[in-house]
């Protein structure tokens, strides 16, 4: 949307006519250079072509790749979220009364640590390393790369599974649960 402003006493009415076409060829002209989206804008060091081949790498169901999609671009309604939209008045977590952040829902809420240490070490155990070398940023903006493809579709995977187990919040959750979960999926 453009404004124009009325005409001066100086100006013709041809060039008041041509004033439209000369702003919108200026906004065309600005409006062509790429426009980034607001993960990228929030998180300029991450490599975000890489996050998206990693997310539509893993071989999961459309219902699990839109739940991590929901997480990467940071639209789940935690407390956080909702204050900023004055639709909370606090952004305490009601069952441990820490920040309700989205890390906090995925890792740290309720039994969450239990299902990230354990995730952690399954995929210290596909990369052959320590579970300390396993980020839990990986769950928020997968950009890592590993060979072979193969190995890195099982992380994809396993993250993707922790990620929408997560996200189902209307149930008590358990470990034993989740590990038969992941089973019933393969």
């Amino acid at each position: 949307m453009a404004y124009f402003a009325p005409t001066v006493q100086a100006e013709t009415i041809q060039h008041f006519a041509r004033r439209p076409y000369s702003t919108l060829q200026q906004m065309a002209v600005v409006g062509k250079g790429s426009r980034e989206m607001r993960v990228v804008q929030k998180s300029p060091t991450i490599a975000w072509d890489r996050v998206w081949r990693n997310l539509h790498a893993s071989c999961v169901s459309e219902k699990l790749q839109s739940a991590w999609y929901s997480v990467i671009h940071d639209i789940i309604p935690t407390n956080e979220r909702l204050i900023v939209i004055h639709r909370m008045d606090t952004d305490v977590c009601r069952q441990c009364r820490r920040p309700d952040t989205l890390p906090h829902r995925l890792t740290e809420c309720v039994n969450g640590t239990a299902f990230w240490d354990w995730t952690q070490r399954r995929v210290a155990m596909l990369l052959r390393t320590s579970p300390r070398h396993v980020s839990s940023d990986w769950i928020l903006s997968p950009h890592f790369y590993f060979w072979p493809p193969q190995r890195q579709r099982a992380i994809l995977w396993t993250l993707d599974h922790i990620i929408w187990y997560r996200m189902q919040g209307q149930r008590r959750q358990s470990l034993t649960d989740f590990i038969d979960s992941k089973r019933r999926s393969r």
